[in-house]
């Protein structure tokens, strides 16, 4: 069961090399929804910068969210013949000036988890997110200062992932 739940953690995160750290970049209690994120989302491609190795399979994002500051974030494989399990995730945005970053860290129970930073949009129907090259950002750093100057700059960015919204009736 553990070697699924493995399968989707590396869908979603693809790479040890984006970066990640031990707290999120702002505070969770000062983050609030944007519903422009919530909704079921559908793979369509990728752009990868700094010859960033993306392996992704083809998978939809379903974002809803769990409390006033927070979302829940489920990845499901759109592979037939699977049996992995869906990976959920759980996020809150930081905004800086005119960027979107998602805290996103894996809920799976396990206190201490990691963030890894998103840069995150949504327009129109399309969900575009990217995140950051380890070894291009600085040794140190102030995190809010860096991204709110870099947090589009191509020399730091791994890929941006590109969604489609996709219309879902749970309901007849």
């Amino acid at each position: 069961m553990k070697w699924y739940f493995f399968i989707g953690l590396l869908l979603f995160l693809s790479s040890c090399n984006e970066y990640e750290y031990e707290k999120p970049l702002t505070s969770v209690c000062k983050a609030t929804i944007d519903t422009n994120y919530i909704g079921f989302w559908q793979f369509v491609g990728y752009k990868t910068f700094n010859d960033f190795n993306l392996q992704v399979d083809s998978h939809y994002l379903m974002i809803v969210p769990f409390n006033k500051n927070e979302y829940v974030i489920v990845v499901h494989s759109t592979k037939e013949n699977t049996n992995s399990l869906p990976l959920l995730l759980k996020a809150h945005l930081s905004l800086l000036k005119n960027l979107s970053l998602a805290n996103v860290s894996v809920l799976d129970g396990t206190p201490g988890n990691s963030y890894v930073y998103y840069g995150v949009k949504a327009h129109n129907d399309s969900l575009y997110y990217w995140g950051f090259i380890k070894n291009k950002l600085p040794h140190t750093f102030r995190a809010k200062k860096f991204f709110t100057l870099h947090g589009e700059d191509t020399l730091y960015l791994s890929a941006i992932r590109k969604y489609k919204r996709v219309k879902v009736r749970f309901f007849n």
